[in-house]
């Protein structure tokens, strides 16, 4: 790619969807050079038109940008060209828009729990508000976030692999970025200085890859990668397709192994995705934030469908879809952090929402897998990436895989010290006394297990006596040699209370209703009513007929606040439950 000082800018009139007198030409490819700028001369001379950005400032062999005059509208020019038999195809100059900022994302600070086994913590000050990396929020209901300090435990990036930030530039002078910035290059006003006038690209860029556990600021996904600042947007947060394609070119052309764009619109151009097509980066690519379904109204370029295109939607800090973020079962890949995001500004730190908030963290962990993984494609570190995801059944419909990305996992896979256990029985009543069997590989030398009830053990093979009835994760962490492997089985051993008759419940009318039952096998008796199923009506006859539940039934099988006893605490909970 030959980069010049012509520049064509990125003004638009307000309201217009391109940019006024552009059209992007693609020629076929006719033979040599002389035979392309023949006739691209011969149809612009019809028309009128001049070159503003030839193939070669573009990057793409037979791909021009020229200016129509006045006279000719944009979808009259378009069909001209369009019309010739040695063009493939023209479109106008889309333009396109940064997000614009959502919501009021707010401060989420919280306390973090010491350091365990198989994490890695860093020492940034401002960690604590990264939710997205390590969530205590709501631990007791699975960890909302990507498991990062697990993913340190076994990489924290390599200087070798290349992030480029296609974006309003980068604060590349930041005191938690500069260590990290290669010297990129700025497309708005065509010179060597891409430093962020917005904001946008710098929040981007501090999540990707911020200079970590240098006891200042924040922690990047990928402690070590190099961020590549492409300037296309500029201060007010404008951009064209123009623009996005040398961007992509160059960031190419640099040896980019993986481009993050936190960015969209709902416009098809054959041009872009033909640019995405021809490089053998990954691209992460936000899935938008209008709450739309991108199968029935596609966003693009995650809509492209490129072999190399992650499109990524936005989940909050309780693994919900966002009330912003687009969604797809077949267009969206992947959910990941989006909300109350705390990043990187330009001389200084703050929140934001989106999807392009979501897209770095899915970057930064293709960072890390590179690092471990150095040959492999993009193809081959998507696939990782998707098929290790948390997947959330309350998900199914919102994206392809129905989970959150989990940064660990697809490291986990690429190791040799790859964590796996069994256990028997997995299911009985109190006392409950349950074998745990390591069925890890790599030749483990430390193990360490959490049974779920707050008990712990570091023997290879234990055994542990459940007393309380209720269903438990266990986690096993092994280790060798500096590296560890996690593997959790959530809900794995259940544990009921021992079996006593229950009675049916008396109707108000001199009659019972049918006996209650255990439809979910769980040793408590939900179904108050005996109709097979729990319903608001279960709690409500609980309540009326609390006496007689205190006075005949069998405590283990409706002691559902595990308080010890029947009573209103149990109408609470199975009201909570329903």
């Amino acid at each position: 790619m030959l980069i010049t000082a012509v520049w064509g800018g990125v003004e638009a009139e307000q309201g217009s969807e391109y940019v006024p007198g552009e059209v992007i030409v693609r020629y076929a490819d006719i033979g040599s050079g002389t035979a392309v700028a023949s006739v691209a001369s011969s149809l612009n001379a019809q028309i009128g038109a001049e070159t503003i950005y030839t193939d070669e400032v573009m990057g793409i062999k037979g791909m021009q940008v020229v200016r129509v005059p006045d006279t000719t509208s944009v979808p009259d020019a378009v069909q001209f060209y369009k019309s010739n038999e040695h063009v493939l195809y023209a479109e106008p100059n889309y333009i396109t828009n940064l997000p614009t900022p959502l919501g009021k994302a707010e401060s989420t600070i919280q306390g973090l729990d010491n350091e365990t086994p198989g994490m890695t913590i860093p020492n940034d000050p401002d960690f604590d508000l990264q939710w997205g990396l390590y969530n205590t929020l709501n631990s007791s209901a699975g960890r909302a976030d990507i498991s990062a300090p697990e993913a340190w435990n076994i990489s924290t990036g390599s200087s070798d692999v290349i992030v480029a930030v296609i974006d309003s530039g980068v604060d590349y002078n930041h005191e938690d970025l500069a260590a990290n910035c290669l010297k990129g290059f700025d497309f708005v006003n065509f010179d060597e200085d891409p430093m962020d006038d917005n904001g946008h690209g710098t929040h981007c860029a501090g999540t990707i890859g911020a200079v970590t556990d240098n006891a200042i600021g924040i922690a990047g996904v990928s402690w070590n990668s190099k961020i590549l600042p492409v300037k296309v947007f500029d201060a007010t947060g404008v951009s064209n397709t123009a623009l996005e394609i040398m961007g992509i070119v160059y960031a190419k052309e640099e040896g980019a192994d993986i481009i993050s764009c936190s960015w969209g619109s709902h416009i098809y151009s054959e041009a872009l995705k033909e640019t995405i097509d021809s490089t053998n980066a990954l691209f992460v690519c936000a899935a938008g934030n209008d709450g739309y379904d991108n199968d029935e109204i596609p966003y693009y370029p995650a809509g492209y469908n490129s072999a190399n295109i992650i499109s990524v939607g936005a989940s909050d800090e309780y693994d919900m879809l966002t009330w912003f973020s687009n969604y797809g079962a077949v267009s969206v890949d992947l959910l990941a952090p989006g909300q109350n995001i705390y990043s990187t500004l330009p001389g200084d730190y703050g929140f934001m929402d989106g999807t392009s908030m979501s897209v770095p963290f899915v970057s930064g962990t293709a960072a890390l897998i590179k690092s471990e993984k150095p040959g492999y494609d993009a193809g081959q570190i998507k696939n990782l990436i998707l098929n290790s995801v948390d997947q959330k059944f309350w998900l199914n419909t919102t994206c392809v895989t129905g989970g959150r990305l989990n940064a660990y996992k697809p490291l986990s896979l690429v190791l040799p010290l790859n964590a796996e256990f069994k256990a028997e029985p997995v299911s009985g009543t109190i006392p409950l006394n349950v074998q745990f069997v390591d069925m890890s590989s790599g030749e483990p030398e430390t193990w360490h297990w959490t049974f779920g009830d707050g008990s712990e053990s570091t023997l290879q093979n234990p055994t542990h006596l459940y007393m309380k009835p209720g269903k438990y994760s266990i986690t096993l962490t092994i280790s060798k040699e500096g590296l560890s492997s996690i593997a959790e089985k959530e809900n794995y051993i259940h544990v009921k209370p021992p079996y006593q008759p229950v009675k049916p419940f008396p109707d108000g009318k001199g009659g019972f209703y049918p006996v209650p039952t255990d439809a979910d096998d769980d040793g408590l008796f939900e179904d108050i009513n005996g109709n097979g199923w729990l319903e608001y009506e279960d709690p409500k006859l609980l309540f009326d007929q609390i006496l007689f539940a205190m006075k005949e039934e069998p405590i283990g099988q409706f002691d559902f606040d595990k308080s010890g006893f029947i009573g209103f605490g149990d109408v609470v909970k199975l009201y909570q439950m329903v």
